[in-house]
């Protein structure tokens, strides 16, 4: 049943590929299940069938108002490739850099990458703040899904992004770590399936930093 509401949200929003998107994330989610038995990448209380709202279908929420075609992606704090390998999928013109610390979940996530047959889909391995200065201004968009932004982020984010890039946070009840930004707009974003979920969007020209 969950698969069938994940399939509802891509017929609506890429109606030309929905039939190769779905055998692709078919894919995903038997090598993201079977990964994950072997080393903890997401919480392994999330039933299977959940994986297609509660990690794909959140994943792509920002898709109702942004496009992510054509740009520098960095997943901070990746874990299981989320929502990093899901926006590379939707949108396979875009360039996706995954980030994480752990090397033995990077190490994982090269295999998924090559199993899924992404081109332009990267990993690196580092803490954002040790990240090397080759990325400042590099990147139009970075995604977090699951990492409370500290004060210490703060600069940092902003200058990986290019001079009109944004920030989008993926956020439930508590927003109290977005208060390192001065500006922010948010997206309600709530669907029956996931519960109350709000994507916040920080735009670095708007932020005084």
């Amino acid at each position: 049943m969950n698969r069938e509401k994940f399939k509802r949200f891509i017929i609506k929003h890429y109606p030309q590929n929905q039939q190769n998107l779905l055998r692709q994330f078919d894919k995903y989610l038997e090598i993201l299940w079977e990964t994950n038995q072997q080393i903890n990448l997401i919480s392994r209380q999330t039933a299977k069938e959940d994986y297609w709202t509660l990690h794909f279908l959140d994943s792509l929420l920002p898709a109702e108002f942004y496009n992510f075609s054509n740009l520098k992606i960095l997943d901070f704090g990746t874990g299981g490739g989320l929502p990093g390998i899901p926006l590379k999928i939707a949108f396979p013109s875009s360039s996706v850099y995954l980030l994480d610390s752990i090397h033995k979940k990077i190490t994982a996530l090269e295999n998924i990458i090559k199993v899924l047959d992404l081109p332009e889909c990267f990993t690196i391995v580092s803490r954002l703040e040790d990240m090397e200065e080759k990325w400042n201004g590099f990147f139009d968009v970075i995604v977090c899904r699951s990492v409370k932004i500290l004060p210490k982020y703060k600069k940092k984010l902003l200058s990986l992004l290019t001079k009109d890039g944004r920030i989008l946070l993926y956020k439930s009840k508590l927003l109290d770590d977005v208060e390192v930004f001065d500006r922010v707009k948010i997206h309600q974003m709530n669907f029956p399936e996931i519960g109350e979920r709000k994507i916040v969007e920080i735009r670095k020209r708007e932020i005084n930093w």
